[in-house]
């Protein structure tokens, strides 16, 4: 089963140092130096006849390790929507390696959440320095887990607008725990053992994200508790979903309700019908928080019949099965376009 917010590696094959092309656009690599020292490989795409300073798209990707280059013909729906976003957005577009990624060093497998956030800061700072950009016009497209990360940069750096894709509001235990009833139920579990799982997990959850235990302490303490990891989705012996314990527990630390209540520009959140790794109340949590501070400034769009890969299918079963989907990211895409076009219109 593919783990939470992963557009698997498989499926991108990018090589790191393969040269992306698009028709009538620009692209370019540069290297983004961070405060301690290490260096991540920037991929940034423009109008490749435009002048002056341009509208900008930050993306602030998923959580697995995997790059966000994109292929001539990609064949997953994360790239098959960003190369939709690089070619008809008509804006500067900026995507940065995470650590160990490409050409970035630094090793993302061990990377931690308040780095990785504190990475995408660091990004946006760059972004606004540069003589191409206009920097009253630049809008955080946060994918995935980027969604978390989109209202903590936001709230500190202004910005034009926040775009997310399948990620809440709510805390990161809470997404956990549903993320987990989500696969029980659509996996087919006895009903008559749903209560009894689900109340494992939540005591499980609440002794690693809460009181930041390893998985290893809490089985030496309560050997039921802790045999659950095992049937925990994404699970290994250092880490969950690819990435550290600290991850985890740190993101359980952020808390992205109050970032989103601080965040003064127009939100668009966007969910599809069919992804079971997100909530529908957690994604339309945000545009409610935005709305409580400035009515209308939230906006909060559902996609049909879509997955969290920005697939269609038939059914949520088929949808968590991964069955006869078929990748189409253009009834999101089209939503996106129309969000931003009104975005980048408004006047400095």
């Amino acid at each position: 089963m593919r783990a939470f917010f992963i557009a698997a590696a498989s499926l991108f094959c990018v090589l790191a140092n393969a040269a992306e092309t698009h028709p009538n656009i620009t692209t370019s690599y540069g290297t983004l130096t961070l405060r301690d020292g290490v260096k991540l490989q920037t991929i940034v795409t423009k109008p490749a006849n435009a002048t002056g300073r341009l509208p900008a798209i930050l993306f602030v990707q998923w959580l697995s390790c995997d790059t966000v280059a994109i292929s001539d013909h990609p064949r997953d729906g994360w790239s098959a929507m960003l190369k939709q976003i690089v070619r008809r957005s008509n804006a500067l577009v900026w995507r940065t390696e995470k650590r160990g990624v490409g050409a970035s060093g630094g090793n993302c497998s061990t990377m931690d959440y308040d780095t990785e956030l504190a990475d995408h800061k660091r990004a946006l700072e760059q972004l606004k320095q540069r003589d191409d950009v206009d920097p009253n016009h630049i809008v955080i497209f946060g994918g995935s887990i980027g969604g978390t990360y989109a209202p903590l940069i936001a709230a500190e750096q202004p910005v034009a607008g926040v775009m997310i894709w399948g990620a809440g509001a709510t805390t990161w235990a809470e997404r956990m725990l549903k993320f987990e009833r989500n696969a029980l139920e659509l996996r087919g579990t006895p009903p008559e053992q749903l209560a009894r799982e689900m109340t494992l997990r939540l005591q499980f959850l609440d002794r690693y994200l809460i009181a930041k235990q390893t998985p290893a302490q809490i089985a030496a303490a309560d050997a039921a508790v802790g045999g659950v990891w095992s049937r925990i989705v994404g699970t290994a012996a250092d880490g969950q979903y690819g990435r550290p314990f600290a991850f985890h527990q740190q993101a359980q630390h952020a808390d992205w309700a109050a970032a989103w209540s601080k965040v003064k520009s127009p939100v668009l959140a966007m969910y599809g019908e069919y992804d079971w790794f997100e909530s529908r109340d957690a994604t339309s949590l945000i545009a409610r928080i935005v709305n409580a501070k400035s009515p209308g400034r939230g906006t909060h769009a559902e996609v049909p019949r879509m997955n969290h890969h920005f697939a269609q299918f038939a059914s949520a079963e088929a949808a968590f099965a991964e069955k006869d989907g078929r990748v189409n990211p253009e009834p999101a895409v089209e939503v996106m376009l129309a969000w931003l076009k009104k975005i980048f219109s408004r006047p400095s």
